[in-house]
C-alpha cells in the first residue's frame, strides 16, 4: 500500500474521530436528525462523512475511493455490534434484533456509504486539479 493511502485513511479517521470527540467534549447537538420513513439520518455525521474523506481523498491522491468505502463500512459494522451489545434480552428494548437495528440504520448506512465513495472521489479531483502539468 501507497504511504499516501495509509496517511489518507488515518487523516480520514482521525477527523471522523476528532470530530465525535469535540462534540462528546463541549456537549454541542450537531447531529442534525432528519426522520424519515426508511430511519432516522444525522446529517451531521454524514457531512462528517464526505468532508473526511475528501481530506483522506486529496492526501492518497488515487485509489482511495474503494478504501474510503471500506473505512466507512467498519465504522458501521463496529457501530453496529457495540448496538447489539448494548441491546437488553429482555424487557421494552429486547425487540431490537440485529436485523432490526441494521433495518432502522439500513438508509443511514447506505448514505454514509455513498458520502464516503462522494468525498474520496472530490479529493482526489482536487488533488489532480491542483497538480499542474509543469510540476508533474
Amino acid at each position: 500500500m501507497d504511504k499516501r493511502i495509509l496517511v489518507g485513511c488515518i487523516a480520514a479517521l482521525a477527523t471522523m474521530l476528532g470530530f465525535d470527540l469535540l462534540l462528546q467534549a463541549s456537549g454541542w447537538k450537531l447531529e442534525l436528525p432528519l426522520r424519515t420513513p426508511l430511519g432516522t439520518i444525522l446529517v451531521g455525521n454524514l457531512a462528517v462523512t464526505f468532508a473526511a474523506m475528501t481530506l483522506g481523498g486529496w492526501i492518497a491522491r488515487r485509489r482511495f475511493r474503494w478504501i474510503a468505502v471500506a473505512l466507512s463500512a467498519v465504522v458501521w459494522i463496529t457501530t453496529i455490534v457495540v448496538l447489539v451489545a448494548i441491546t437488553p434480552t429482555t424487557g421494552a428494548g429486547a425487540a431490537m434484533s440485529l436485523p432490526a437495528i441494521v433495518r432502522f440504520n439500513a438508509l443511514a448506512i447506505v448514505l454514509g456509504l455513498a458520502a464516503s465513495w462522494l468525498g474520496a472521489m472530490l479529493g482526489e479531483r482536487i488533488a489532480a486539479g491542483l497538480r499542474s502539468p509543469a510540476s508533474a
